[in-house]
């Protein structure tokens, strides 16, 4: 579940071309050679409610529960937070039900599973080179290390409050504490020893980190609306060389906290539109210039990801949770090319090519 402020600017909604896709059953067994994988949040209160859909690119159609399909009607999980593509294999994780689930992306079929009582484990990295999958838990203010190959745990560093985000760079790991907008820390972490090297202070509300084509890392920070005074939003740059901020941008509202940096130029981040607590607008800053194109793509959007092949956006419209959710592909100009049917609650999207 994504977590954010109590927004501060009303945006106007534009209203675009559709152009559904719906769902289609029938064919889920069926391999996706070429496709966009959407992992669905599904309801905080209803158990095993997260789903994994496609838009099958060669088909050209939606396929949904594409994880029962596959597995005799067994399902994720509840409250599917993150999910990264390694090897042939998706790694899905659920912070409701604390399991992290392993499927072969070809045959559909659950590979391993592993539980974690008591932990609240929310956003996954994998370091190929390592052999390693970080995840944070979201309640414990630290950070487990998994054995890729075993997925045993084979350490726990200790961080600041509600760790969501992470980017790896120059053999560190950086680990956004969000604290739900109370706490401005980065955690820097050495991979070869697992320790602390140092933390770094930024914007409020640190969610997710990116790294650009300059070798920085972007952090996206929510700011706290409930803070005295109320901080808005902000984008801070660390070197991984120096472990120092370099540069920060400063927003008049609140941020979602997700940001991807595309092969544009650009790097694409949430705002919050106010009176909702699902998400906002797509800004969109040069990643050269540092200049800022705010309600680039208007409306609001709960998950957002750029396609680095084609260069295109994808965000997810979960519809406030009161049915089945949405997603839409815009190009990099802007312009709505697509819209296509997700099931509860969109919220992040993967490539399989």
């Amino acid at each position: 579940m994504r977590f954010t402020v109590l927004p501060l600017v009303l945006l106007v909604l534009v209203g675009c071309r559709n152009d559904p896709a719906g769902p289609n059953n029938g064919q889920n067994s069926r391999p996706i050679e070429r496709g966009v994988y959407v992992l669905n949040e599904g309801d905080f209160n209803t158990p095993n409610d997260a789903r994994l859909s496609a838009l099958d690119i060669d088909r050209d159609i939606v396929v949904t529960d594409l994880f029962e399909s596959g597995n005799a009607g067994a399902h994720l999980g509840t409250v599917g937070d993150d999910m990264k593509f390694h090897n042939g294999r998706a790694y899905i994780v659920m912070s409701r039900s604390q399991n992290l689930v392993v499927m072969n992306l070809s045959t559909l079929a659950k590979e391993a599973e592993v539980f974690f009582p008591g932990s609240a484990v929310h956003d996954l990295l994998i370091d190929s080179v390592g052999n390693r999958l970080f995840l944070t838990r979201l309640f414990s203010s630290s950070v487990f290390v998994l054995n890729l190959s075993t997925l045993t745990v084979i350490d726990s560093i200790s961080v600041g409050s509600n760790p969501q985000g992470m980017a790896l760079a120059n053999g560190k790991l950086f680990v956004c504490n969000s604290g739900y907008g109370s706490d401005k820390t980065v955690s820097v972490v050495s991979t070869g020893t697992n320790d602390v090297i140092t933390t770094l202070t930024v914007g409020d509300g640190p969610t997710q980190a990116a790294l650009a084509s300059d070798g920085k890392i972007w952090v996206a920070c929510t700011g706290n609306a409930f803070a005295t005074p109320p901080t808005t939003g902000s984008i801070f740059m660390v070197d991984p060389v120096t472990n120092t901020k370099v540069d920060s941008l400063l927003f008049s509202e609140n941020l979602w906290g997700t940001i991807s940096i595309g092969s544009d130029g650009y790097a694409y981040v949430l705002g919050v539109t106010s009176g909702n607590f699902y998400g906002g607008p797509v800004h969109r800053i040069s990643t050269l210039t540092k200049i800022i194109i705010t309600n680039f793509i208007s409306g609001t959007y709960y998950g957002l990801a750029f396609d680095n092949v084609v260069r295109e956006i994808y965000v997810a419209d979960v519809k406030n949770f009161s049915g089945n959710g949405e997603a839409k592909i815009y190009t990099s100009a802007g312009a709505l090319r697509k819209t296509f049917a997700a099931q509860k609650g969109p919220a992040v999207f993967c490539f399989k090519r």
